[in-house]
């Protein structure tokens, strides 16, 4: 029990440590708000490998945001 105890207080020391870690990157959900289009559409994009995704295994797929920027930048420079 008192093992416990101290990962415990270990675990919550480290996430003192960094109470708000900015995320580097997006959920599928995220996207669809951000591009205002619908879950199939953003899987879409990621089968035809419009930005790089990572898939995470039953978790799902994250996509970072540097490649969601420059993405979006290659598009509005395209019009």
């Amino acid at each position: 029990m008192q093992l416990m105890n101290s990962q415990i207080q270990n675990m919550q020391m480290k996430n003192d440590a960094h109470p708000n870690p900015e995320r580097r990157c997006y959920t599928v959900d995220e996207l669809t708000q951000i591009l205002g289009v619908g879950r199939k559409a953003v899987y879409s994009l990621i089968r035809k490998k419009a930005f790089p995704a990572i898939r995470i295994s039953s978790i799902g797929y994250r996509i970072p945001k540097d490649s969601l920027k420059l993405w979006r930048a290659m598009c509005y420079h395209l019009f």
